[in-house]
């Protein structure tokens, strides 16, 4: 028996009852990474986000078809890979591994299937052929376009209409293009890059089409719902839904959501402004568990500001949760009667939140006001209450991953941290050095600069605190 849940749909701009097209069972998309080298925390969030989603689709009866994708054929890899000499495909395969590292460290659960670009080209191609045969595509010199004004109802995502969309392009558009918004399918190969043999000649997909084929291949023609950060929605999403209608003739999904981003100091986190902590990075520092619990503690289509404030408190919380569930292991009933109603009742009020459009800050929340009451109930408690508190823990495993497999181990870690932190040598100096330095990179409006030394300062373990006076303070973070 599956449970009732609310999402918000991207395609309606409203919370929906989600129905799946056949009873049960879910066929769900979310987009991968493009492998070119660590990827940033930011990245990390629309990771753990299709991780909830799939924890709580299965833990609330679903049989879940998950898949995500992995982009090893991209202009940015060709371009990394020619820097260090390496083979494209070769040089994308090693940073699948260190991604697969990184999304294990985050505790996430595997998917069903996790393809490769490279791996899809037959069913890539056909599907470029289908839209071709449709009307909807062409070929110009061996590149193969997409039509978008063939597709009416083009933008239905995004909001976005093409007369909008061509009145905003400011460059001189290709003089191949049947329309300025027209994209492309696949391109011409180029000397020294990979490519595949197809009925256009030698080349490779562009971008958008990837995600089309390899949804088709393993979910079939319409899917269930599709996830991805928000920066996707256009033109990535909303050409994804062309080019699958034009190939399949029937709708390509029926739920859309998307995560918000993850903004750091004023702007969203990314390699092109500098302000990036990759992920490898923050859990060698700070672990996973900690990670995790940051960029779930609130809702996934809410942004999440990165302050110190907000790490702490993820640390915190952390230590506090995992204190709790090995304490609980030592528990000892007292007595034979019948479950505390406020015990009882604690995965209904959570599984109220997680159906609440995957409420996850609202399931942590409930969680806590348990933890209070376990805690003053603690020599009271009978067999069946003792039996619902591992139960309660278990859930807030399964769902949202907060709880550790072997909570030892996280408290192990955290003890270290305090003592590595305890026994090293804090240069003072230094520190105010760096304070004074930010405080004139500050006044001169150099941001960059100025996000650097928080970082630097971070990457100790150092907590930088900003007054109203405009002085800053600071502090060894209590790990």
């Amino acid at each position: 028996m599956t449970r009732e849940i609310k999402i918000h749909n991207n395609l309606t701009r409203k919370k929906e009852t989600f129905q799946t097209i056949e009873a049960g069972k879910v066929k769900f998309y979310s987009c991968g990474p493009t492998t070119y080298d660590f990827l940033h925390i930011g990245n990390a969030r629309a990771f753990v986000v299709g991780d909830l989603f799939n924890r709580v689709l299965k833990a609330f009866g679903y049989d879940v078809t998950f898949v995500r994708n992995f982009t090893d054929v991209d202009d940015k890899i060709i371009a990394r890979a020619k820097e260090v000499n390496q083979d494209a495909i070769k040089f994308a395969d090693h940073w699948v591994t260190e991604v697969q590292k990184d999304m294990e460290s985050l505790g996430m659960r595997p998917a069903t299937h996790t393809p490769k670009v490279s791996e899809t080209m037959p069913e890539i191609i056909q599907m470029i052929q289908d839209i071709i045969k449709n009307g909807s595509g062409y070929v110009v010199d061996g590149e193969v376009l997409f039509n978008v004004p063939t597709m009416p109802d083009y933008g239905k995502l995004s909001k976005k209409d093409i007369d909008g969309l061509q009145s905003g392009i400011r460059v001189e558009v290709d003089a191949h293009k049947k329309h300025p918004t027209d994209f492309v399918l696949w391109k011409p190969a180029k000397e020294g890059e990979a490519s595949w043999d197809s009925p256009w000649g030698k080349g490779r997909p562009g971008w958008h089409i990837e995600c089309s084929a390899m949804a088709k291949k393993f979910l079939g023609n319409t899917l269930d719902l599709h996830h991805g950060g928000i920066d996707l929605m256009f033109p990535h999403h909303e050409n994804e839904i062309a080019q699958s209608e034009a190939a399949n003739k029937c709708g390509f999904c029926n739920y859309w959501a998307h995560n918000e981003f993850l903004n750091f100091g004023t702007e969203k986190m990314s390699k092109s402004l500098g302000n990036v902590i990759t992920i490898r990075k923050f859990v060698e520092a700070y672990g996973g568990q900690v990670l995790r619990h940051v960029l779930l503690s609130v809702h996934y289509r809410a942004r999440l500001e990165w302050t110190d404030e907000v790490l702490q408190r993820a640390m915190d919380e952390v230590k506090r949760i995992h204190e709790f569930v090995i304490e609980t292991k030592r528990y000892k009933a007292n007595g034979s009667g019948p479950i505390d109603p406020e015990i009882e009742k604690c995965i209904e009020k959570m599984m109220e939140e997680l159906s609440n459009d995957f409420n996850s800050a609202g399931a942590l929340g409930q969680y806590f006001t348990f933890l209070r009451y376990t805690k003053n109930a603690k020599d009271n408690l009978s067999e069946a209450s003792l039996k619902q508190i591992h139960k309660t823990n278990e859930f807030m495993r399964e769902t949202l991953g907060f709880v550790n497999i072997d909570p030892e181990s996280v408290m192990a870690e955290f003890k270290k941290q305090e003592q590595n932190t305890s026994n090293s040598d804090v240069d003072a100096a230094w520190i105010e050095g760096l304070i004074e330095e930010r405080k004139v990179a500050k006044a001169s409006k150099n941001w960059a600069r100025a996000d650097e030394i928080r970082k630097e300062l971070m990457a100790k373990k150092i907590e930088l605190k900003d007054n109203p006076d405009g002085s800053s303070t600071w502090k060894i973070l209590g790990l």
